[in-house]
């Protein structure tokens, strides 16, 4: 029988291999700060041979080790045990999340919202957040209307800069985002 899971699972890394002979494991994370996992102690691993198994581990440490992370966790006292979890997708529940700092939102909670831009246009819904390295982007799928054909709608994709000078404000609650941004552009 496989443990309850909650819902809300949000992929955050993947274990890279063993560090040291105590249990401990190399983690690369997906963002630069790591700061979900580095805070949360209940992690769920989904296993490299059954991808929607996930096993919940109680992490009992955690730091950084150059760009990746170090974490160990109960009942991981070898090497091997990791080794045989390397590729290991790390997951956390997103009630898990500490809150964010004022002004700050997780991605995971913009994924889904509607974007409008000043004049009260919908200019689609976000479908996924990049990085180019200067800034983050918001990929927006853009709404259906009378001159985008749905078959075409994926590739028009709209990226928006998540930049002041942009993004008017991002309420999470309504899953609303106002920015300044034309269709055309």
């Amino acid at each position: 029988m496989r443990p309850l899971r909650p819902d809300d699972l949000v992929e955050l890394g993947v274990l890279r291999g063993p560090y040291g002979v105590r249990g401990w494991a190399h983690v690369r994370p997906y963002s630069a700060d790591a700061e979900v996992l580095r805070s949360t102690r209940r992690w769920w691993l989904a296993m490299p041979a059954d991808a929607e198994a996930r096993v919940p581990v109680t992490v009992t440490g955690v730091r950084r080790q150059g760009a990746e992370l170090v974490a160990k966790w109960q009942g991981c006292d070898a090497p091997e045990v990791v080794q045989a979890l390397r590729g290991a997708r790390v997951f956390v529940a997103r009630a898990d999340f500490p809150e964010p700092p004022d002004g700050q939102v997780y991605w995971v909670d913009l994924i889904g919202a509607q974007v409008f831009n000043r004049e009260g246009l919908c200019l689609g819904t976000v479908r996924q957040l990049q990085n180019n390295g200067a800034h983050d982007l918001l990929a927006v799928e853009p709404a259906v209307g009378p001159a985008i054909d749905p078959a075409e709608k994926r590739s028009r994709t709209v990226l928006i800069p998540m930049v002041d000078a942009y993004v008017d404000r991002a309420d999470v609650q309504t899953r609303r985002i106002d920015v300044d941004w034309q269709p055309d552009w």
